[in-house]
Protein backbone atom coordinates (compact mmCIF):
# COMPACT_ATOMS: atom_id res chain seq x y z
CA UNK A 1 0.00 0.00 0.00
CA UNK A 2 2.82 2.20 0.60
CA UNK A 3 4.47 1.58 -2.35
CA UNK A 4 1.42 2.45 -4.27
CA UNK A 5 1.01 5.55 -2.42
CA UNK A 6 4.47 6.36 -3.71
CA UNK A 7 4.14 5.58 -7.00
CA UNK A 8 1.04 7.64 -6.83
CA UNK A 9 3.14 10.46 -5.90
CA UNK A 10 5.67 10.35 -7.72
CA UNK A 11 3.47 10.51 -11.34
CA UNK A 12 1.45 13.10 -9.82
CA UNK A 13 4.82 14.99 -9.12
CA UNK A 14 5.97 14.16 -12.99
CA UNK A 15 2.66 15.55 -14.40
CA UNK A 16 2.96 18.73 -12.63
CA UNK A 17 6.69 19.24 -13.53
CA UNK A 18 5.89 18.56 -17.17
CA UNK A 19 2.72 20.55 -17.49
CA UNK A 20 4.39 23.40 -15.63
CA UNK A 21 7.45 23.22 -17.93
CA UNK A 22 5.47 22.90 -21.14
CA UNK A 23 3.42 25.67 -19.70
CA UNK A 24 6.56 27.68 -19.26
CA UNK A 25 7.94 26.91 -22.90
CA UNK A 26 4.55 27.54 -24.57
CA UNK A 27 4.95 31.04 -22.74
CA UNK A 28 8.11 31.70 -24.62
CA UNK A 29 7.08 30.81 -27.85
CA UNK A 30 3.88 32.73 -28.06
CA UNK A 31 3.56 30.69 -31.49
CA UNK A 32 0.28 29.64 -33.18
CA UNK A 33 2.38 26.51 -35.05
CA UNK A 34 2.79 25.47 -31.27
CA UNK A 35 -0.41 26.37 -29.80
CA UNK A 36 -4.31 26.77 -30.61
CA UNK A 37 -5.06 30.17 -31.67
CA UNK A 38 -6.64 30.90 -28.16
CA UNK A 39 -4.06 29.84 -26.45
CA UNK A 40 -1.66 32.32 -28.03
CA UNK A 41 -3.76 34.89 -28.19
CA UNK A 42 -3.56 34.57 -24.11
CA UNK A 43 0.07 33.80 -24.18
CA UNK A 44 0.82 37.13 -26.20
CA UNK A 45 -1.79 39.41 -24.22
CA UNK A 46 -0.35 38.04 -20.81
CA UNK A 47 3.44 38.70 -21.89
CA UNK A 48 2.63 42.67 -23.42
CA UNK A 49 0.59 42.72 -20.15
CA UNK A 50 3.13 41.64 -18.19
CA UNK A 51 5.77 44.17 -19.78
CA UNK A 52 3.60 46.92 -19.52
CA UNK A 53 3.42 46.57 -15.72
CA UNK A 54 6.69 45.91 -15.21
CA UNK A 55 7.80 49.01 -17.47
CA UNK A 56 5.22 51.13 -15.81
CA UNK A 57 6.71 50.33 -12.43
CA UNK A 58 10.14 50.55 -12.83
CA UNK A 59 9.52 54.01 -14.35
CA UNK A 60 7.21 55.32 -11.39
CA UNK A 61 9.76 54.04 -9.24
CA UNK A 62 12.51 56.17 -10.59
CA UNK A 63 10.70 59.45 -10.63
CA UNK A 64 9.79 58.71 -7.02
CA UNK A 65 13.10 58.11 -6.27
CA UNK A 66 14.23 61.13 -8.19
CA UNK A 67 11.93 63.18 -6.55
CA UNK A 68 11.78 61.84 -3.37
CA UNK A 69 11.76 63.40 0.14
CA UNK A 70 12.10 60.26 2.26
CA UNK A 71 14.61 59.06 4.42
CA UNK A 72 17.61 56.61 3.57
CA UNK A 73 15.83 53.68 4.30
CA UNK A 74 12.52 54.42 1.67
CA UNK A 75 14.92 55.66 -1.12
CA UNK A 76 17.43 52.18 -0.73
CA UNK A 77 13.85 50.13 -0.71
CA UNK A 78 13.11 52.04 -3.72
CA UNK A 79 16.38 51.31 -5.35
CA UNK A 80 15.70 47.72 -4.76
CA UNK A 81 12.50 47.42 -6.42
CA UNK A 82 13.74 49.38 -9.41
CA UNK A 83 16.77 46.92 -9.70
CA UNK A 84 14.29 44.21 -9.63
CA UNK A 85 12.03 45.65 -12.03
CA UNK A 86 15.18 46.35 -14.57
CA UNK A 87 15.87 42.84 -14.47
CA UNK A 88 12.45 41.35 -14.92
CA UNK A 89 12.18 43.86 -18.30
CA UNK A 90 15.42 42.33 -18.99
CA UNK A 91 14.29 38.89 -18.38
CA UNK A 92 11.02 39.43 -20.79
CA UNK A 93 13.13 40.64 -23.60
CA UNK A 94 15.78 38.00 -23.60
CA UNK A 95 12.91 35.79 -23.80
CA UNK A 96 11.12 37.02 -26.67
CA UNK A 97 14.36 37.56 -28.50
CA UNK A 98 15.20 34.33 -28.06
CA UNK A 99 11.77 32.78 -29.13
CA UNK A 100 13.16 30.86 -31.84
CA UNK A 101 15.90 28.84 -29.64
CA UNK A 102 12.86 28.40 -27.18
CA UNK A 103 11.23 26.84 -29.84
CA UNK A 104 13.79 24.45 -30.73
CA UNK A 105 14.70 23.63 -27.18
CA UNK A 106 10.65 22.77 -26.44
CA UNK A 107 10.79 20.70 -29.48
CA UNK A 108 14.02 18.30 -28.31
CA UNK A 109 12.38 18.17 -25.00
CA UNK A 110 9.47 16.17 -26.20
CA UNK A 111 8.61 12.45 -25.82
CA UNK A 112 11.30 12.64 -23.35
CA UNK A 113 11.34 12.08 -20.07
CA UNK A 114 13.50 12.90 -17.14
CA UNK A 115 14.73 10.67 -13.76
CA UNK A 116 12.32 10.99 -10.28
CA UNK A 117 14.91 12.99 -8.76
CA UNK A 118 14.66 15.56 -11.45
CA UNK A 119 10.98 15.55 -10.96
CA UNK A 120 11.74 16.28 -7.11
CA UNK A 121 13.97 19.04 -7.35
CA UNK A 122 11.93 21.03 -9.59
CA UNK A 123 8.55 20.48 -7.89
CA UNK A 124 10.16 21.83 -4.83
CA UNK A 125 11.41 24.87 -6.87
CA UNK A 126 7.76 25.73 -8.21
CA UNK A 127 6.41 25.08 -4.84
CA UNK A 128 9.46 27.42 -3.36
CA UNK A 129 8.21 30.27 -5.73
CA UNK A 130 4.48 29.55 -5.08
CA UNK A 131 5.46 30.44 -1.33
CA UNK A 132 7.80 33.31 -1.42
CA UNK A 133 5.52 35.92 -3.06
CA UNK A 134 2.95 35.28 -0.53
CA UNK A 135 5.82 35.96 2.21
CA UNK A 136 7.04 38.84 0.59
CA UNK A 137 3.42 40.43 0.73
CA UNK A 138 2.39 39.43 4.08
CA UNK A 139 5.35 40.65 5.60
CA UNK A 140 4.20 44.35 5.52
CA UNK A 141 0.32 43.68 6.01
CA UNK A 142 1.59 41.65 9.20
CA UNK A 143 4.04 45.10 9.58
CA UNK A 144 1.29 47.61 9.29
CA UNK A 145 -1.48 45.13 11.62
CA UNK A 146 1.07 44.40 14.44
CA UNK A 147 2.98 48.02 15.04
CA UNK A 148 0.56 50.58 17.28
CA UNK A 149 3.48 53.42 15.80
CA UNK A 150 2.57 52.30 12.08
CA UNK A 151 -0.15 54.04 10.45
CA UNK A 152 -2.14 53.06 7.13
CA UNK A 153 -0.04 54.65 3.84
CA UNK A 154 3.92 54.59 6.27
CA UNK A 155 6.63 53.37 4.25
CA UNK A 156 6.82 49.51 4.45
CA UNK A 157 3.11 49.07 4.14
CA UNK A 158 2.74 47.91 1.01
CA UNK A 159 4.94 45.02 -0.36
CA UNK A 160 5.56 47.72 -3.17
CA UNK A 161 7.50 51.06 -3.08
CA UNK A 162 4.73 53.20 -2.82
CA UNK A 163 5.25 55.44 -6.23
CA UNK A 164 1.60 56.23 -7.06
CA UNK A 165 0.35 59.48 -6.07
CA UNK A 166 -2.64 58.56 -4.23
CA UNK A 167 -3.04 59.67 -0.68
CA UNK A 168 -4.06 56.71 1.93
CA UNK A 169 -6.61 57.65 3.67
CA UNK A 170 -9.04 54.65 4.09
CA UNK A 171 -8.88 51.21 4.38
CA UNK A 172 -10.65 50.98 1.09
CA UNK A 173 -7.88 53.07 -0.88
CA UNK A 174 -5.62 50.96 1.24
CA UNK A 175 -6.21 47.80 0.24
CA UNK A 176 -6.70 48.92 -3.71
CA UNK A 177 -2.98 50.37 -3.31
CA UNK A 178 -1.87 46.85 -1.79
CA UNK A 179 -2.98 44.69 -4.70
CA UNK A 180 -1.90 47.00 -7.33
CA UNK A 181 1.70 46.75 -5.44
CA UNK A 182 1.34 42.98 -4.60
CA UNK A 183 1.34 42.26 -8.97
CA UNK A 184 5.01 43.34 -9.60
CA UNK A 185 5.92 40.87 -6.57
CA UNK A 186 4.02 37.98 -8.30
CA UNK A 187 5.40 38.75 -11.46
CA UNK A 188 8.90 38.88 -10.76
CA UNK A 189 8.43 35.77 -9.13
CA UNK A 190 6.91 33.91 -11.94
CA UNK A 191 9.51 35.91 -14.18
CA UNK A 192 12.35 33.90 -12.09
CA UNK A 193 9.85 30.70 -11.43
CA UNK A 194 10.17 30.48 -15.46
CA UNK A 195 14.01 30.82 -15.91
CA UNK A 196 14.43 28.06 -12.88
CA UNK A 197 11.96 25.71 -14.33
CA UNK A 198 13.16 25.80 -17.86
CA UNK A 199 16.56 25.34 -17.16
CA UNK A 200 16.43 22.95 -14.92
CA UNK A 201 14.13 21.28 -17.12
CA UNK A 202 16.09 21.34 -20.35
CA UNK A 203 19.30 20.36 -18.25
CA UNK A 204 17.56 17.42 -17.12
CA UNK A 205 16.67 16.37 -20.54
CA UNK A 206 20.36 17.02 -21.47
CA UNK A 207 21.12 14.48 -18.77
CA UNK A 208 18.61 11.73 -19.52
CA UNK A 209 20.25 12.07 -23.10
CA UNK A 210 23.85 11.97 -21.74
CA UNK A 211 22.67 8.83 -19.84
CA UNK A 212 21.13 7.11 -22.95
CA UNK A 213 24.16 7.93 -25.24
CA UNK A 214 26.82 6.52 -22.50
CA UNK A 215 24.77 3.02 -22.56
CA UNK A 216 24.51 3.69 -26.60
CA UNK A 217 28.22 3.98 -26.81
CA UNK A 218 28.84 0.93 -23.94
CA UNK A 219 27.28 -1.28 -26.24
CA UNK A 220 28.44 -0.36 -29.70
CA UNK A 221 32.35 -0.92 -27.99
CA UNK A 222 31.04 -4.15 -26.07
CA UNK A 223 29.58 -5.46 -29.49
CA UNK A 224 32.17 -4.24 -31.74
CA UNK A 225 29.10 -2.45 -33.68
CA UNK A 226 29.92 -0.01 -35.95
CA UNK A 227 26.55 1.02 -36.91
CA UNK A 228 25.33 1.46 -33.40
CA UNK A 229 28.49 3.45 -32.93
CA UNK A 230 27.48 6.08 -35.81
CA UNK A 231 24.19 6.50 -33.98
CA UNK A 232 25.82 7.46 -30.64
CA UNK A 233 27.67 9.95 -33.23
CA UNK A 234 24.69 11.62 -34.11
CA UNK A 235 23.08 11.80 -30.89
CA UNK A 236 26.33 13.05 -29.81
CA UNK A 237 26.22 15.98 -32.18
CA UNK A 238 22.47 16.93 -31.95
CA UNK A 239 23.23 17.08 -28.27
CA UNK A 240 26.00 19.36 -28.60
CA UNK A 241 23.32 21.31 -30.99
CA UNK A 242 20.91 21.70 -27.59
CA UNK A 243 23.52 22.72 -25.16
CA UNK A 244 24.60 25.17 -27.66
CA UNK A 245 21.15 26.61 -27.77
CA UNK A 246 20.97 26.10 -24.05
CA UNK A 247 23.88 28.50 -23.66
CA UNK A 248 22.51 30.63 -26.11
CA UNK A 249 19.35 31.20 -24.15
CA UNK A 250 20.51 31.32 -20.68
CA UNK A 251 24.04 33.08 -20.50
CA UNK A 252 22.82 36.61 -20.64
CA UNK A 253 20.25 35.74 -17.75
CA UNK A 254 21.88 33.87 -15.24
CA UNK A 255 24.68 36.25 -15.70
CA UNK A 256 22.42 39.13 -14.67
CA UNK A 257 20.69 36.54 -11.83
CA UNK A 258 24.44 35.93 -10.15
CA UNK A 259 25.48 39.61 -10.44
CA UNK A 260 22.82 40.96 -8.55
CA UNK A 261 22.70 38.29 -6.39
CA UNK A 262 26.21 38.98 -5.76
CA UNK A 263 25.56 42.71 -5.08
CA UNK A 264 22.34 41.74 -3.19
CA UNK A 265 24.27 39.56 -0.47
CA UNK A 266 27.31 41.74 0.02
CA UNK A 267 24.59 44.97 0.05
CA UNK A 268 22.62 42.68 2.55
CA UNK A 269 26.01 42.58 4.33
CA UNK A 270 26.87 46.21 4.84
CA UNK A 271 22.85 46.39 6.07
CA UNK A 272 23.51 44.65 9.25
CA UNK A 273 25.80 47.12 10.24
CA UNK A 274 23.50 50.03 8.80
CA UNK A 275 20.51 48.63 11.42
CA UNK A 276 23.57 48.29 14.11
CA UNK A 277 24.26 52.14 13.87
CA UNK A 278 20.20 52.44 13.44
CA UNK A 279 20.29 54.14 9.96
CA UNK A 280 18.39 51.73 8.31
CA UNK A 281 14.86 50.32 9.35
CA UNK A 282 14.79 46.84 10.52
CA UNK A 283 12.48 45.81 8.06
CA UNK A 284 14.41 46.48 5.01
CA UNK A 285 17.12 44.06 6.60
CA UNK A 286 14.71 41.77 7.17
CA UNK A 287 13.42 41.67 3.46
CA UNK A 288 17.15 41.61 2.37
CA UNK A 289 17.84 38.78 4.56
CA UNK A 290 15.19 36.29 3.05
CA UNK A 291 16.11 37.52 -0.70
CA UNK A 292 19.82 36.72 -0.16
CA UNK A 293 18.81 33.35 1.00
CA UNK A 294 16.48 33.27 -1.84
CA UNK A 295 19.48 34.00 -3.98
CA UNK A 296 21.99 31.91 -2.38
CA UNK A 297 19.41 29.00 -3.28
CA UNK A 298 19.66 30.35 -6.59
CA UNK A 299 23.02 30.24 -7.11
CA UNK A 300 23.15 26.77 -5.98
CA UNK A 301 20.46 25.48 -8.63
CA UNK A 302 22.49 26.68 -11.49
CA UNK A 303 26.23 25.78 -10.25
CA UNK A 304 24.84 22.09 -8.79
CA UNK A 305 22.69 21.20 -12.24
CA UNK A 306 25.35 22.71 -14.36
CA UNK A 307 28.63 20.17 -12.95
CA UNK A 308 26.12 17.19 -12.34
CA UNK A 309 26.05 17.84 -16.66
CA UNK A 310 29.78 18.32 -16.70
CA UNK A 311 30.16 15.11 -15.12
CA UNK A 312 27.81 13.27 -17.31
CA UNK A 313 29.80 14.37 -20.21
CA UNK A 314 33.39 13.74 -19.03
CA UNK A 315 32.06 9.99 -18.35
CA UNK A 316 31.35 9.42 -22.14
CA UNK A 317 35.10 10.50 -22.69
CA UNK A 318 36.49 8.59 -20.11
CA UNK A 319 34.29 5.37 -20.99
CA UNK A 320 36.09 5.97 -24.81
CA UNK A 321 39.85 6.43 -23.28
CA UNK A 322 39.50 3.25 -21.20
CA UNK A 323 37.96 0.98 -23.55
CA UNK A 324 40.72 -1.48 -25.12
CA UNK A 325 39.22 -1.67 -28.33
CA UNK A 326 40.69 1.91 -28.99
CA UNK A 327 44.01 -0.18 -29.88
CA UNK A 328 41.77 -1.70 -32.41
CA UNK A 329 43.03 -3.29 -35.63
CA UNK A 330 40.07 -2.50 -37.17
CA UNK A 331 40.59 1.05 -38.94
CA UNK A 332 36.95 1.55 -39.75
CA UNK A 333 35.77 0.93 -36.07
CA UNK A 334 38.94 2.77 -35.01
CA UNK A 335 38.70 6.19 -36.84
CA UNK A 336 34.94 6.01 -35.32
CA UNK A 337 36.00 6.31 -31.78
CA UNK A 338 38.87 8.65 -32.85
CA UNK A 339 35.42 10.88 -33.79
CA UNK A 340 33.24 10.22 -30.98
CA UNK A 341 36.41 11.35 -28.73
CA UNK A 342 37.01 14.55 -30.65
CA UNK A 343 33.67 15.33 -30.31
CA UNK A 344 33.35 14.61 -26.32
CA UNK A 345 36.58 16.53 -26.25
CA UNK A 346 34.59 19.86 -26.90
CA UNK A 347 34.15 21.00 -23.10
CA UNK A 348 30.74 22.04 -22.10
CA UNK A 349 30.54 24.82 -20.02
CA UNK A 350 28.30 27.31 -19.11
CA UNK A 351 29.65 30.87 -19.01
CA UNK A 352 27.79 33.20 -17.15
CA UNK A 353 27.68 36.48 -19.54
CA UNK A 354 30.92 35.14 -20.75
CA UNK A 355 32.91 35.94 -17.66
CA UNK A 356 31.71 33.45 -15.10
CA UNK A 357 32.07 29.72 -15.35
CA UNK A 358 28.88 28.37 -13.75
CA UNK A 359 30.68 25.86 -11.41
CA UNK A 360 30.69 25.57 -7.30
CA UNK A 361 33.53 27.94 -7.09
CA UNK A 362 31.74 30.44 -8.50
CA UNK A 363 28.88 29.99 -5.21
CA UNK A 364 32.03 30.15 -2.82
CA UNK A 365 33.67 33.15 -4.66
CA UNK A 366 29.90 35.31 -3.96
CA UNK A 367 30.20 34.16 -0.30
CA UNK A 368 33.38 35.45 0.10
CA UNK A 369 32.74 38.69 -2.02
CA UNK A 370 29.75 39.04 0.76
CA UNK A 371 32.68 38.39 3.51
CA UNK A 372 34.83 40.55 2.18
CA UNK A 373 31.70 43.55 2.33
CA UNK A 374 31.33 42.76 5.84
CA UNK A 375 34.79 42.48 7.09
CA UNK A 376 35.75 46.17 5.92
CA UNK A 377 32.49 47.63 7.25
CA UNK A 378 32.28 45.58 10.57
CA UNK A 379 35.93 46.64 11.55
CA UNK A 380 36.14 49.86 10.28
CA UNK A 381 33.09 50.56 13.31
CA UNK A 382 34.62 48.58 15.74
CA UNK A 383 37.97 46.64 15.47
CA UNK A 384 36.56 44.52 18.25
CA UNK A 385 34.22 42.80 15.64
CA UNK A 386 36.90 41.09 14.40
CA UNK A 387 36.97 38.01 15.94
CA UNK A 388 32.77 37.65 14.62
CA UNK A 389 34.72 38.24 10.99
CA UNK A 390 36.93 35.65 11.33
CA UNK A 391 34.65 32.65 12.67
CA UNK A 392 32.37 33.79 9.41
CA UNK A 393 35.93 33.52 7.31
CA UNK A 394 36.43 30.00 8.75
CA UNK A 395 32.97 28.84 7.38
CA UNK A 396 33.42 30.11 4.14
CA UNK A 397 36.77 28.46 3.45
CA UNK A 398 35.61 24.80 4.81
CA UNK A 399 33.19 25.64 2.54
CA UNK A 400 35.54 25.83 -0.15
CA UNK A 401 37.36 22.42 1.00
CA UNK A 402 33.77 21.05 1.62
CA UNK A 403 33.12 21.82 -2.34
CA UNK A 404 36.37 20.89 -3.76
CA UNK A 405 36.07 17.49 -2.13
CA UNK A 406 32.94 16.68 -3.32
CA UNK A 407 32.73 18.18 -6.81
CA UNK A 408 36.26 18.10 -7.99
Amino acid sequence: MKKLKNITLSMSIAVMVHYMAEMFFKKAICSDDDLHGRDAMRMVFFTYGELAITLFFAVSTYLSIVHSTEDLSVRLYGVLCLIIQLLVFAFLSFRSYHRSHFRDMYQRSRGMEISENSNRKIAAVIKHHLIMPNVFVVISALYTISSDRVHIGDPFTFPFMDVLPIETTSVAVYVCKYVVYALPVYLTQIEVCFLHVTYMYSTSIMKSHFQILEKQVEEAMVNKDEHKLKIAIKHHQELLKFFKEMKTVYEKPIFLIIVSCGLYIGLTSSLIIQVIQGFIHQILLGICIVSSLECALTIIIYCVYAINLYDLHDRILNALFQHQLLYSQNKSFKQLILIMMTRATIPLEFKAGSIFTVNMNLLVRILKFAYTVFNVLITSINPTYKNCSMKIKYIIVSMQVITKKIYF
